[in-house]
């Protein structure tokens, strides 16, 4: 049996593609999150590939079931201050996912803003891209 290789990304230089389904669920619990003046975290769940560029990561869903790492690929915070990544943000991560390589979108509940990292031994911002009707 011969094994598939990982398809090509759709557009080269971006590391992180997710679904319209994925931005609305994050705007939802950001909005809550908001109106309640409290935090939201939860898991990212899709798949990661690795391509002639290197790793990327197509995002299918969210949940904010953290015993669903099954399929997780990463974890996000909303918050009315989540601009940067923080050393609870990396407690967090590593505590719920490993030490592995994953990803982080943080949702600034009172601007409205996404960030999206990777978060390996370093942290980077990464390139993204929201595909319609994903």
């Amino acid at each position: 049996m011969t094994q598939a290789a990982d398809p090509k990304r759709i557009v080269s230089g971006v590391e992180m593609f997710f679904g319209e389904s994925v931005a609305q669920y994050l705007a939802d619990v950001s909005d809550e999150s908001y109106y309640d003046e409290s935090v939201a975290e939860g898991l990212l769940l899709g798949k990661v590939f690795v391509d002639d560029q290197g790793r990327y990561v197509v995002i299918s869903g969210a949940t904010q079931d953290l015993g669903r790492t099954e399929s997780a690929v990463g974890w996000f915070r909303c918050s009315p201050c989540a601009d940067e990544v923080s050393e609870n943000d990396l407690r967090r991560i590593r505590s719920v996912l490993g030490d592995s390589g994953a990803y982080m979108i943080l949702a600034n509940s009172q601007q409205g803003t996404l960030s999206m990292y990777s978060v390996d031994h370093v942290v980077r911002k990464v390139r993204s891209i929201m595909i319609e009707n994903f």
